[in-house]
């Protein structure tokens, strides 16, 4: 069709088309360096975030800070006894809101850049947290998706993908002569949990962690797993045990936990099936909604 318009170009730059979504540009932003005093409270040493409290000589104070300047009276050495108004600092707000940092975990693959003040929650929750190899010797680290990589290649770990609220059947020896570590990861998120067992007493016992930073204590999956017997002769059933758990988290040494501090399905010599001592698992992991 021809363009109509007299000033030409039908598809002129910034014209929006009906339903077109707006992308803001990114804002421009340099390197600089400052001393890590301008960034923390004077008083309790910790970085300094909203809202920010300054008195009339220019002092600053975080908020966590306000009863120990009480009386109106500034916390600095050279005007003691000297009665002056702390009052919000937003200009200081700003400063420390735009102060960010490279995440201390790029060399384990984030990119994120954060806000200084909140580098620790920051880490807590980052998904490259690094995770140390279970192995024992092993001194690897790295996040998640680099251990997956490590266990599979260095270590001979099988991987089993799994799709979360839906049955997974497994064959898991329970021999202490066969490799008895398993991985099975996430098709949705891509998180990484670590299938182990180990004996307790005359029992196999079958925990499952998920691989995440040490930091992070929240548990946000359930699993159940469960186990049968081979099927009796006479009747033709079988026996089976299941537990029903949420899956904790560990980084220092996921699958480490010792199974008799954790919950775990014990499996008795009874229920192994073959000459190799195999234990007929059902598992499956599901997020938690609450």
């Amino acid at each position: 069709m021809a363009n109509d318009d007299p000033r030409g170009g039908g598809d002129r730059p910034g014209k929006q088309e009906a339903g077109e979504m707006v992308v803001a540009p990114e804002p421009e932003a340099i390197a600089v360096r400052i001393d890590m005093a301008m960034l923390h409270c004077p008083i309790c040493f910790l970085p300094l975030k909203p809202p920010i409290l300054q008195c009339d000589a220019g002092h600053m104070a975080c908020s966590n800070c306000r009863g120990k300047i009480a009386g109106g009276r500034c916390h600095s050495r050279e005007v003691v006894g000297v009665g002056v108004v702390y009052a919000r600092s937003r200009a200081m707000e700003a400063f420390v809101s735009s102060t960010k940092i490279q995440c201390p975990y790029q060399v384990h693959g984030c990119r994120s850049h954060v806000t200084y003040y909140a580098v620790d929650d920051h880490q807590r929750a980052c998904p490259h947290a690094p995770c140390s190899c279970p192995e024992p010797g092993c001194g690897f680290a790295g996040s998640p998706p680099a251990l997956l990589v490590h266990l599979a290649a260095a270590h001979s770990c099988h991987v089993d993908n799994v799709e979360y609220g839906k049955a997974l059947s497994l064959r898991v020896p329970a021999s202490a002569r066969r490799r008895r570590r398993r991985l099975l990861v996430g098709e949705e998120d891509k998180r990484v949990f670590l299938l182990a067992t180990a004996t307790v007493g005359a029992a196999s016992a079958v925990t499952l962690v998920r691989v995440a930073a040490s930091a992070e204590t929240a548990a946000r999956y359930r699993c159940k797993m469960w186990a049968n017997a081979p099927a009796a002769a006479a009747s033709g059933k079988a026996d089976m045990v299941m537990v029903d758990m949420e899956v904790a988290s560990s980084g220092a040494a996921p699958g480490g936990v010792a199974v008799e501090e954790a919950t775990f399905l014990a499996v008795p010599p009874r229920m192994l099936h073959g000459e190799h001592k195999e234990i007929i698992l059902g598992i499956c992991i599901d997020k938690k909604t609450s």
